[in-house]
């Protein structure tokens, strides 16, 4: 099936001497990938939000503190932050740096009512603090670097904590200020929400997204001034804004326990901000690129510098789930580099010849096969012909074994099409990955084409081996008794973006435990047989009846947001807790036939399951201001809500979908 990636905004700010460009238009349509610009006069005006670009302003805003000398990088966090308090001893030992290196050991993403619509409560930022104290570390501070989106947010009240101002006056004073930007805003900037770039659900226009965590991902930018932005860090910067050594700090290489060869071709190497600060492709031809990529459920960016050029991309999409735009930005900025004569024309940068020379598996590598933990990317068991590695993910339906044969450089190489995706499209991708052993850890190096988008590579830990976990019979009885319950989400508030999309958490999941994986519990949108169809989180290794706790501190991405899990039960009804996110299992829910005119919100959300007996029926919702209503088919995809900018009242009921109604306590439907 061919697969469209539409890009609504494109610029390119090349300072190149004197020249400035925008590129517009269709970039590239060919194979199965076609990457489209639509509404360019309408959008390039506009502000998108940036998402985990934001880390870049964020770092900036402290290395600007380290400039003036209120911030030493290696002190504890604790001098500046008094009240950072955690339930483990270890945290007295984050430093600023490790902040914003990635490295210092929380546990991932702590977003209760971050990801609000058209709401700009400031509800994480505030109690951010109070959440942390109940939370412990996955690793000691320094000792490696997983991707952490709370080291941000904690990062962004690092600098209110010493400049005495918001987060957001402080980007506003000292950097946006100073450079003339006027399209770079927060969501407690005051400006007018029309000039953000339209989001959808289907084809209606949803009010817009808020994030509450600011520092880790919620600004907004027009792709113009986010280039400008990034002017900061060229040669050419006078060095008013941050000084060449605070910017040095952050374009040099911070990350810890790579366990990949200094010179692997990846897209993830950290810097200070920076996902990559020796970015492939430009590393194979000697240029530095910095690299900053960020999503939210709603929208994609991407920025890339090459601080010798001068020269800055950036690329925003609407829709959510992205990874085309870092692989657009690059093959623009190569087009840039070689129309300039700044690099051979026609050099083409591909993959290096691999050996498929088949040799036997020694024994001592034999030992490794096992059960291997991936993150959000899965499960997967591992196993050992005679020459190759079979690679199985548990819980995938339809996924057949991939095969790497073992090579006699020994390093397994992946034969018959089969290798590890880097962007997560579905079709026309080709590729090829090497993968070896690292103590617990699979390493790999995969290169990936997508016509029509362009090549990239990735090298890291990919996952970590499981190790037994002897668990009582009462202890593995009652989580496989919850396989295949599904939990409704109750903890969020009416205006969360997490009732419509699935991004981290979402609006329901489910638990399984599977035999290969005995002691241990997955949690995710499985179906009825156990399989995988969407979110997969990462697992967590069962402790008693009611407690699951996360284990993963895999290196880079793999460790990052773990999960623990929480059951209890009250009045009789089942709650599970993922993280501080509270579910109800779905017997909780009432039937929409037994569903009277009025309803009240108590405690928590009204969930409602629509039979086929109601399926069709025509009703109008009266929504208070203090709440909002969803809509779900059968397979809990949001249809519509009353977060849409211009919603309808009037509904037709899905065939065995799903209601759910959430608000302030005693805010009041009614239902005709």
């Amino acid at each position: 099936m061919k697969k469209t990636i539409t890009i609504t905004t494109i610029c390119l700010l090349c300072i190149l001497g004197t020249t400035v460009a925008s590129a517009k238009g269709t970039l590239a349509q060919s194979g199965s990938v076609s990457v489209e610009t639509t509404s360019m006069q309408a959008q390039t005006s506009k502000m998108y939000g940036i998402g985990s670009v934001s880390k870049v302003f964020t770092a900036a805003a402290v290395m600007k503190l380290v400039d003036e000398g209120k911030i030493d990088l290696n002190e504890p966090l604790t001098t500046y932050i008094p009240d950072f308090v955690m339930a483990d001893d270890r945290y007295r030992l984050i430093t600023p740096e490790m902040l914003l290196s990635h490295s210092s050991g929380l546990m991932g993403m702590t977003a209760n009512n971050a990801f609000l619509i058209g709401d700009k409560d400031t509800y994480l930022h505030d109690n951010f603090m109070e959440l942390l104290k109940t939370q412990t570390l996955k690793h000691d501070p320094g000792d490696r670097s997983i991707y952490s989106n709370d080291s941000f947010t904690l990062a962004e009240i690092l600098v209110e904590s010493v400049s005495g101002m918001s987060f957001t006056d402080f980007l506003t004073v000292y950097f946006l200020e100073p450079l003339g930007i006027e399209n770079i805003k927060t969501p407690q900037s005051d400006f007018n929400w029309d000039d953000l770039a339209y989001t959808y659900l289907g084809n209606s226009e949803l009010k817009p997204e808020t994030l509450g965590v600011i520092g880790s991902g919620g600004l907004y930018a027009t792709m113009e001034d986010l280039c400008r932005f990034a002017t900061i860090f060229m040669d050419s910067s006078d060095g008013s804004i941050l000084s060449s050594l605070t910017t040095g700090e952050m374009a040099k290489s911070h990350h810890r326990m790579e366990l990949i060869p200094m010179d692997s071709d990846t897209v993830c190497r950290y810097g200070l901000g920076w996902d990559c600060v020796e970015q492939y492709p430009f590393s194979q031809l000697g240029i530095q690129a910095l690299s900053k990529g960020g999503s939210t459920p709603m929208y994609n960016t991407h920025l890339t510098v090459l601080p010798e050029y001068n020269l800055a991309a950036a690329v925003s999409s609407t829709g959510g789930g992205g990874g085309s735009e870092a692989m657009i930005v690059r093959e623009i900025i190569l087009a840039v580099l070689e129309e300039e004569g700044l690099i051979p024309e026609g050099a083409v940068l591909t993959a290096p010849e691999h050996n498929t020379e088949r040799t036997i598996v020694p024994e001592g590598i034999k030992s490794n096969a096992g059960i291997y933990a991936a993150g959000s990317y899965g499960q997967y068991s591992v196993e050992f012909t005679e020459d190759s590695l079979i690679l199985t993910q548990i819980g995938k339906r339809n996924e057949r074994p991939m095969e790497f044969i073992y090579n006699t450089d020994g390093v397994f190489i992946s034969a018959d099409g089969d290798f590890i995706g880097i962007t997560s499209l579905v079709s026309g991708a080709v590729g090829v990955t090497s993968l070896t052993f690292d103590g617990d850890y699979i390493v790999f190096q995969s290169y990936e084409s997508i016509p029509g988008a362009g090549d990239t590579a990735e090298a890291m830990p990919f996952a970590e081996r499981v190790k037994d976990n002897p668990v009582s019979d009462a202890a593995l009885n009652a989580w496989t008794a919850r396989n295949n319950k599904e939990y409704l989400l109750v903890s969020e508030k009416y205006t969360s973006g997490l009732y419509i999309k699935m991004s981290g958490v979402g609006s329901t999941i489910k638990t399984l435990t599977d035999e290969r994986l005995h002691g241990y519990v997955l949690t995710g949108v499985y179906d009825e047989d156990g399989y995988s169809g969407g979110t997969i989180f990462p697992a967590a290794r069962i402790v008693d009846e009611y407690t699951a706790v996360g284990f993963q501190s895999t290196p880079t991405m793999a460790g990052r947001d773990i999960v623990n899990l929480y059951a209890e039960m009250v009045n009789g009804v089942e709650y599970l807790y993922m993280n501080n996110f509270r579910y109800v299992e779905s017997t909780a829910a009432i039937s929409f036939s037994t569903l009277g005119e009025t309803v009240f919100i108590g405690a928590e959300p009204v969930w409602v399951d629509i039979g086929s007996g109601s399926a069709g029926k025509i009703v109008n919702i009266t929504t208070p201001e203090n709440g909002s209503w969803f809509v779900y088919d059968s397979e809990m995809n949001c249809i519509a809500t009353s977060l849409e900018k211009n919603f309808r009242s009037t509904i037709i009921l899905p065939d065995n979908g799903r209601l759910v109604f959430a608000g302030e306590t005693g805010a009041e439907f009614t239902v005709r």
